[in-house]
């Protein structure tokens, strides 16, 4: 239950955020989320914590997993992927099988007309508009990737169920602690999709999660961290 050293910081004229990733055991499928937070986050709370869970990690403790050995990709998956960028950070819809999901998901028409008007807008300048017309659910897809655990690497992970129903459950056995669970990448997304309550400062807390992403289900193995305010300085 330790406190990972690598926490970052981010300031105003008032106050200092700090976000402290939080070393957990590995979550696989069916695994408690709820269980794994008062084990590894609890002991660590103050008070004004604000606690901040990986979409990835609640999405694997619902079983909202899909074996990627197990897809059965259409023509039109086949296609669209071909015309996916290239991104560093994973293939992403490029790989025929998670656009195959995305397809499911969201409908052969709706991601055929996110595919064309989103295509058209990127040639002039204008990129992003595939996951805007997509959905948000679509941008939380999770695609096969390498993994340092090679039970996980067949998973592909969709966006968590009533995300701000297992938002409440965990602040619930945090004896009423804040959460918010996070889509958060390494390319600059960051979004909210569930709380615990109505009250938090969503806005506050996706620009400073954009600003650095400390979580992590893979080598890190920090899903979850806490966001603790302090005295600028």
């Amino acid at each position: 239950m330790d406190l990972k050293n690598d926490s970052h910081t981010i300031s105003n004229k008032k106050k200092i955020i700090k976000c402290i990733p939080v070393k957990t055991d590995l979550i696989r499928p069916g695994d408690s989320f709820v269980e794994k937070a008062v084990h590894y986050i609890k002991p660590h709370l103050q008070k004004s914590d604000i606690v901040v869970c990986s979409e990835k990690a609640v999405a694997f403790s619902q079983n909202r997993v899909i074996d990627g050995n197990n897809i059965r990709v259409g023509l039109l998956a086949a296609t669209l992927s071909r015309f996916v960028t290239n991104n560093p950070h994973g293939k992403g819809l490029r790989d025929p099988r998670n656009m195959q999901v995305a397809i499911n998901i969201a409908g052969p028409l709706r991601i055929t007309f996110a595919a064309v008007v989103g295509g058209a807008a990127r040639l002039f300048g204008r990129p992003g508009y595939f996951y805007r017309l997509a959905g948000s659910e679509v941008s939380m897809i999770d695609g096969v990737v390498g993994h340092r655990f090679e039970e996980l690497q067949k998973y592909i992970v969709p966006a968590p169920a009533n995300p701000d129903q297992a938002a409440h459950d965990i602040s619930t056995a945090l004896e009423g602690y804040p959460v918010v669970i996070m889509d958060v990448n390494d390319i600059g997304g960051s979004m909210v999709v569930g709380k615990s309550c109505s009250e938090l400062p969503v806005k506050e807390i996706e620009e400073f999660m954009r600003y650095d992403n400390p979580l992590g289900q893979g080598t890190q193995q920090t899903p979850v961290g806490i966001l603790r305010q302090q005295p600028g300085v």
